[in-house]
């Protein structure tokens, strides 16, 4: 693992997070503003874009990208076989499938809207991507093994959320946080695997935003329930894809 590269990754991110998404709940606390407030907003997109950020600048440091163009080139590797999308699909529908089918959901924006939610979520989640399972995940499994990097992973996501929670106004301020923080793992373990499988980040991408886009469409509230099944349906559908790929595609 290299040390020198997480380390620098992680502070950069959180001090990025901190400054602005931590910034902005304060003020949105304080002066009772809501995510509609124009600079509460600017605020909140530039946090986001802290692992994004951070990224670019901890390779760049690390000598792992000569420059911004070879970033891009690692950050959209489209050329993956068929079985790699077969899982971003597989891993989408159990996630709603799951959510769903416990839950009850009812629709929000038109499915075809699709076409247009799916670019916005470029810069509304999968950019994350590009620092947590680009670096992180993979920089973890070197001396942690999968499930261990998976689980570090996963915790240093959820806790990296926690200022949003408290920007009134946010999709997260009305959400239980400990009931994110297990789907934080579950989506941890889907992302995981794929990245495993693919050796690539763009379908990590790919499926955040789909994630993230569907919601839009397929409105349902976390449960318990729903949180944990999906979360053990996910781990063991992870695992069975892990030994497949080991044993006859690899």
């Amino acid at each position: 693992m290299n040390k020198k590269l997480v380390k620098e990754f992680l502070i950069i991110t959180f001090v990025i997070m901190l400054i602005f998404w931590g910034g902005c709940a304060l003020i949105s606390q304080i002066f009772n503003l809501t995510i509609n407030n124009i600079f509460l907003r600017i605020m909140h997109i530039i946090g986001g874009f802290s692992p994004t950020i951070a990224s670019y600048i901890s390779l760049k440091r690390n000598n792992k990208v000569k420059n911004l163009k070879e970033w891009l080139k690692k950050i959209f590797d489209i050329k993956h076989n068929i079985w790699t999308y077969i899982l971003v699909i597989l891993f989408v529908l159990i996630y709603y499938v799951l959510g769903c089918a416990i839950n009850g959901f009812k629709f929000g924006a038109p499915i075809f809207m699709l076409i247009v939610i799916l670019p916005m979520m470029l810069f509304g989640g999968g950019n994350e991507e590009v620092g947590w399972r680009m670096i992180l995940q993979p920089e973890l499994e070197k001396k942690f093994g999968f499930h261990i990097a998976t689980i570090f992973t996963s915790i240093i996501w959820w806790l990296w959320h926690l200022p949003i929670f408290f920007i009134i106004g946010t999709a997260n301020a009305n959400m239980n946080y400990f009931l994110f923080g297990i789907m934080c793992l579950t989506l941890c373990y889907a992302l995981a695997t794929i990245r495993k499988v693919s050796k690539g980040v763009f379908p990590c991408i790919l499926t955040h935003c789909l994630i993230n886009g569907l919601s839009a469409i397929f409105v349902f509230n976390y449960s318990l329930l729903s949180c944990c099944i999906t979360l053990i349906v996910t781990k063991i559908v992870s695992i069975l894809i892990l030994n497949i790929n080991k044993r006859y595609i690899r």
